[in-house]
């Protein structure tokens, strides 16, 4: 239903602004006159994505439409652009409600600070918390920008009467997610940027520098040596050929992203993934520390051990790893032990089972499991510093060689010469 942001002034003087849930403008312009307000300024927000996530059904229907595709797309960037602006909105809201601030106001104070498009989804959020409705069922209306995870802790909250506490846990664990993520990415970013130089470079000689080079060596009409002709054939290749190349590039990169959104596909590239030396071991801790986490947060606000789980492995980011934490779940639903439900596949580290085991054993879980995620938070670490140490060498070695070899292929024909004149 769409949202109206509202300015008006009250029968009794006072000015307020707010939003109304309404089928049309002149409906919510009935809804404010017979609250008393005289209406100053009346406008429809726009929303990306204020509807529920899809069924499966209507999901591959969606697939089938490539600007549905793109829509969606689109809408999932924006949510992950707007990812700390959520870990704020909730510290804001767990510090408001704490000190005795109503929900309404609360969501008021969160709406004049945000901005952009932001903001839009907070008006949104609060009309329909006016209309009588719960913050978990209004956030679940936008499940690009908060996740699953928040939504089930803040419906947990609002059940139990403890959302205050839940909105604070809420919190700590989205600023640690972030927190994680921004590490690992600053680790790969010289990598990647030393990659994309490389490329350029190669590039930028085999398309100005070499042509230019090689044409004057064959106007000596001597035979060239073979890493100038190698070089020559590469050159040649780019400049007649340099559009299909990027073209066919394009396409196999797009080719792969396809591949990569279907199940079979996705799980086929998990899979190599995790036997990669060093990579896989990054991505099985990074997602046991995101499950470690999520479960640990969940149970502690009060949800399910199960339905913990299933959250969880939404969450995780490598589908192999979800398959196992989605096996799990089923044979814990079913009545069998934790750990040992856990450990099918071995691709879970034993120590996250062990502790699993432990942990429900002892009634201890959610202690061992946030102990357990720091620990494998400072071994991702770890393993991103070490990644990054041996991958920067390895690229500045890379394109040392490739200059290297462009040296080698234009100054040895010039030798050659020279020394052939030297001998006449």
């Amino acid at each position: 239903m769409p949202v109206f942001e509202y300015r008006a002034k009250h029968s009794s003087g006072k000015k307020a602004t707010g939003t109304v849930v309404a089928e049309t403008p002149r409906q919510a312009r009935n809804q404010l006159r017979n609250s008393g307000f005289i209406i100053e300024a009346l406008r429809a927000i726009s929303i990306s994505d204020n509807a529920p996530s899809a069924t499966p059904s209507s999901d591959r229907k969606n697939l089938r439409n490539p600007l549905q595709v793109i829509s969606q797309w689109l809408a999932h960037q924006n949510g992950r652009r707007l990812s700390k602006k959520v870990s704020w909105f909730t510290r804001e809201m767990a510090t408001l409600l704490r000190v005795g601030t109503p929900m309404v106001d609360a969501l008021q104070l969160s709406i004049d600070q945000a901005k952009g498009s932001f903001r839009n989804y907070l008006l949104d959020i609060r009309g329909y918390i006016v209309s009588g409705n719960s913050l978990g069922f209004a956030l679940r209306r936008h499940p690009n920008v908060f996740d699953s995870v928040l939504c089930e802790m803040i419906t947990v909250g609002e059940q139990s009467g403890a959302l205050q506490s839940v909105l604070l846990q809420a919190a700590e664990y989205r600023e640690q997610k972030d927190k994680l993520k921004d590490r690992v990415l600053s680790a790969l970013l010289y990598p990647a940027l030393v990659f994309v130089l490389s490329i350029f470079v190669t590039v930028f000689l085999m398309t100005v520098v070499v042509p230019t080079l090689i044409s004057s060596l064959v106007e000596m009409q001597r035979e060239l040596p073979w890493p100038t002709r190698v070089l020559k054939f590469a050159s040649d290749t780019l400049l007649q050929y340099g559009t299909i190349l990027l073209a066919g590039g394009s396409i196999a990169i797009i080719c792969f992203a396809v591949m990569a959104r279907r199940e079979l596909g996705r799980k086929a590239i998990d899979r190599m993934l995790l036997r990669m030396p060093l990579v896989g071991n990054l991505i099985v801790k990074q997602d046991s520390a995101r499950l470690c986490m999520i479960t640990a947060t969940l149970v502690k606000s009060g949800v399910e051990l199960v339905r913990a789980l299933e959250i969880s492995q939404r969450a995780v980011r490598n589908s192999v790893i979800a398959r196992v934490i989605s096996d799990a779940r089923d044979k814990v639903a079913s009545g069998s032990e934790l750990g040992t439900a856990l450990s099918t596949g071995a691709v879970l580290p034993p120590a996250l089972v062990q502790v699993f085991s432990l942990g429900q054993n002892t009634g201890q879980l959610e202690e061992l499991l946030f102990q357990l995620a720091n620990d494998y938070n400072h071994q991702v670490n770890t393993l991103a510093d070490r990644l990054t140490t041996i991958m920067e060498p390895v690229l500045i070695v890379g394109l040392s060689i490739i200059v290297g070899f462009i040296l080698m292929a234009t100054l040895l024909p010039i030798l050659e010469t020279g020394n052939a004149l030297t001998e006449i």
